[in-house]
């Protein structure tokens, strides 16, 4: 029998029968996602996980979960913990407390409501902080953290997936009666008031458990609720559509798209950018400081994401080969400065050149795969944004990216440049062109808009392929040229240019592909590939792989160069 909400609806059963109706306040927040819990071994090897309720049987001869962190041993053994998860009152008043201290002007009303201790000085607060229990019982389940920044941008080897545990399964929501009351007696109706408007902010704006700012712990009070970010800071929202190939978490047969996509397609970009302005050292310090950190010291960044699930999550196409369409919304605040001129160009940048997931670095097309079967493969990803029309004050929605112009693409560089250096001045150099790494600058990368397809491949509306028989039309001029695997043109498979995502050392393409419905006049075709070709260290003169495929990229007809290097001109 599940008692999870049982105690909040007596209590306030009991304010009512009392005429104390006004001091008790409750309201359902949703988990959007999953909610990270705590875990830690207790001295006697039992496992304690913080939020968490015994409802089954242990059984010792599947183990514990601090005995093994091994993904693949977990999700046959720890899959499901025999425990249901709830949000502990006390973590809920520490986040309300967290978010007051961002406001100099509720500070001393919140110490004087909620309680505070000085040294030997102890006041107790008036409010009451209720456990919030799911509505229906919810076990803990198994999730995964898969660090990728040493394989996406640096190209050494993959990381190792981790196991950890969360309230929430990442496919369906989870409302929660978050509840409160005031101490008869000692607060009055107004009181609770106003720490229950408090409580609507916090939980809203910082979600509930560890790794909030990746994405966990996601909470939705209402469709109609106004949230106020933190001072000096601000909230950029996108609509996002992505055609995948598929992205998956633990279960790798299950599809899914998760905010740590996001968080680590946002953070390898930062990187690849800083890379290009400052050293090595100071680039993934700054990482850390915007994004945190968890070695070799454990730092809280200043950007935080949230992911909002839209009506079409995860809808397969009609037709084969299969691929797999998102819809929802992308928050990112940060400090306004921070978000306005360091994260958002790069942004802008990394929308127009690349998807986000698993085959992020190519266009969605169709592929061949050794045995002959046809696999989707790549990603099509859109972000949209609203932005006041000047002349009618109304709001409209408009893509976010760049235009194929490359006096554009210079200046938003430039202007971004102009920004890291004000707010870092001590950092920037301007010599750090010869690291073997993904590095975004005017001298370590090349991008071209280079012709075709010769109209886009998919259906939107209805998802599925038009010509689902014929694989070359769903590719431009870039996929042909990085398909290409005959001397002298040996780039398919390549690990210094094309990769290889095959079994055994998987290697990440040095180029990433993007398709953009952008006629191309000169070659009549409907839609352009914006090709982004990270040099890797190498000079566009040299005898490197990759500089062979900078040179027929510079010579391929309709070819556009927007930003970086170009390759050396014909004596």
């Amino acid at each position: 029998m599940y008692t999870g909400s049982r105690l909040i609806e007596l209590l306030e059963l009991q304010h009512q029968r009392r005429s104390q109706s006004g001091l008790f306040k409750k309201g359902t927040f949703t988990i959007q996602w999953r909610a990270k819990v705590g875990s830690f071994p207790h001295p006697d090897v039992e496992t304690i996980v913080s939020a968490g309720e015994p409802c089954g049987a242990w059984r010792p001869t599947q183990g514990r979960p601090e005995d093994k962190r091994n993904v693949n041993e977990n999700w046959e053994r720890l899959k499901i913990l025999p425990l249901n998860g709830y949000i502990p009152g006390a973590s809920i008043r520490g986040i309300v407390r967290a978010w007051a201290k961002q406001r100099p002007d509720i500070l001393p009303r919140m110490c004087e409501l909620l309680g505070y201790q000085n040294n030997d000085t102890i006041s107790a607060g008036k409010i009451e902080f209720l456990d919030a229990w799911p509505d229906e019982p919810t076990k803990l389940t198994l999730d995964i953290v898969n660090p990728q920044q040493d394989f996406q941008v640096y190209h050494q080897g993959q990381g190792k997936p981790l196991s950890l545990y969360t309230l929430g399964n990442g496919e369906d929501y989870i409302p929660v009666t978050v509840a409160i009351r005031g101490i008869p007696g000692r607060a009055t109706d107004a009181e609770v008031s106003e720490v229950w408007g408090w409580v609507q902010q916090a939980l809203s704006l910082y979600g509930v458990g560890s790794r909030t700012a990746s994405g966990y712990g996601t909470l939705k009070f209402s469709d109609s609720f106004r949230l106020t970010p933190d001072p000096d800071c601000a909230i950029k929202q996108f609509d996002f559509s992505l055609y995948s190939q598929g992205s998956a978490g633990p279960n790798m047969q299950t599809m899914e798209l998760r905010p740590s996509h996001w968080r680590g397609w946002l953070r390898s970009w930062i990187l690849r950018f800083l890379l290009g302005v400052m050293s090595e050292q100071d680039a993934k310090k700054t990482v850390g400081e915007l994004l945190g950190t968890l070695e070799p010291e454990t730092r809280k960044g200043c950007v935080r994401l949230q992911m909002l699930k839209g009506s079409t999550w995860g809808d397969s196409s009609s037709g084969q080969p299969r691929f797999y369409v998102w819809k929802g919304k992308l928050q990112i605040s940060a400090p306004k400065d921070i978000l306005n001129k360091i994260i958002l160009p790069i942004i802008r940048f990394a929308v127009m050149v690349g998807g986000v997931g698993r085959g992020w670095r190519r266009p969605l097309h169709i592929f061949h795969m050794n045995n002959g079967h046809a696999a989707a493969r790549g990603t099509l990803l859109t972000l949209t944004h609203k932005i006041k029309n000047p002349n009618t004050h109304q709001w409209e929605t408009k893509p976010y990216g760049l235009p194929l112009n490359a006096a554009t693409w210079n200046k938003a560089y430039q202007d971004w440049l102009s920004a890291v250096q004000s707010q870092w001045p001590d950092r920037v150099t301007a010599d750090n062109h010869n690291i073997s790494a993904e590095v975004f600058s005017p001298n370590t990368c090349a991008i071209y808009a280079v012709p075709g397809p010769d109209s886009e491949p998919i259906e939107r509306q209805e998802p599925g392929w038009k010509q689902a028989d014929d694989a070359e039309a769903t590719r431009g001029d870039g996929m042909y040229l990085i398909y290409q695997q005959t001397a002298p043109r040996n780039y398919k498979r390549n690990p210094d240019i094309g990769g290889n995502a095959g079994a055994g050392n998987a290697s990440c393409s040095w180029a990433s592909i993007k398709r953009v419905n952008i006629p191309n006049r000169e070659q009549e075709t409907d839609c352009q590939e914006i090709v982004c070709l990270f040099m890797g260290g190498q000079t566009p003169n040299s005898n490197h792989v990759r500089s062979h495929f900078l040179r027929d990229l510079g010579n391929m007809n309709g070819a556009v160069h927007l930003f970086g290097v170009q390759p050396p001109a014909n004596p």
